[in-house]
């Protein structure tokens, strides 16, 4: 099974995701493709695994920071922005993330995996806004926690992977963590409300923008609150029936 995930993510990261098919898999692992069907009854599945594949290498340290409680969450904020940044200078981060944001314009596949991703990121960074900065809502939380998180996966295609800005890490890892801890610990309503937002609060009955539906989203939360307790590999999968558990269940059994 890793053999497999690792082939479809070599694919994804050196061709894109119009290369990734159960057939090239199966060729990379000098395999039959009904030893990859077997397994994987679309591209779609692959994918999915896939991309926990790329999850699971995030969490260990990701629980790692939060678990500490030698750090205060100012120090986990800070230490989370600065793996995140660290993380960029990888191939595989470089190459994958820019071209799942990109396939997300035009797969809805894809786009509900993004999206997955970065809500089980930002659940956590919400936690610690609202540790760090009490006096902000639900909403301003929320947008605070989009904030960063498109902060820093915008700086992708600068201090990435053989990008121009990479030798500068460092440097732009301190005015990063500077700029974005400092805004949240020192924001407040009053400040939003002069600089142009229009409603400051949370309307009754808010929810955070999303395309995942109702139901889909908050088993997600839910899900990422107890593997947070846990201290178990996050996953963007979305189904939460059990379907994919029992998949891989079978799976394993046949190794």
């Amino acid at each position: 099974m890793l053999q497999i995930r690792e082939a479809a993510l070599e694919i994804l990261i050196e061709d894109g995701y119009a290369a990734l098919s159960l057939r090239e898999v199966a060729r990379r692992c000098n395999v039959h493709v009904g030893a990859i069907s077997y397994y994987y009854k679309s591209r779609s599945d692959l994918f999915q695994d896939t991309i926990n594949l790329v999850l699971e290498n995030y969490s260990k340290p990701f629980f790692a920071i939060m678990r500490d409680a030698a750090r205060t969450p100012r120090d986990k904020l800070q230490a989370i922005i600065e793996l995140l940044l660290d993380d960029m200078q990888s191939k595989q981060t470089t190459r994958l993330f820019p071209h799942l944001w990109v396939l997300a314009n035009h797969d809805e596949f894809a786009a509900r995996t993004v999206e997955s991703i970065y809500v089980l990121e930002r659940v956590s960074i919400n936690n610690l806004i609202a540790k760090i900065n009490p006096a902000l809502g639900l909403r301003e939380r929320e947008t605070l926690a989009v904030f960063i998180s498109a902060s820093v996966a915008g700086s992708t295609m600068f201090i990435g992977h053989g990008k121009p800005w990479s030798s500068e890490l460092s440097l732009y890892k301190a005015v990063a963590s500077r700029a974005l801890v400092e805004t949240v610990a020192n924001i407040t309503a009053e400040q939003l409300t002069a600089y142009g937002a229009p409603e400051v609060g949370t309307p009754s009955g808010w929810k955070p923008p999303t395309s995942l539906t109702p139901e889909e989203f908050a088993a997600l939360i839910e899900r990422s609150h107890t593997d947070n307790l846990r201290g178990e590999p996050i996953s963007a999968s979305n189904d939460t029936s059990g379907r994919d558990d029992g998949r891989r269940a079978a799976a394993k059994g046949r190794n």
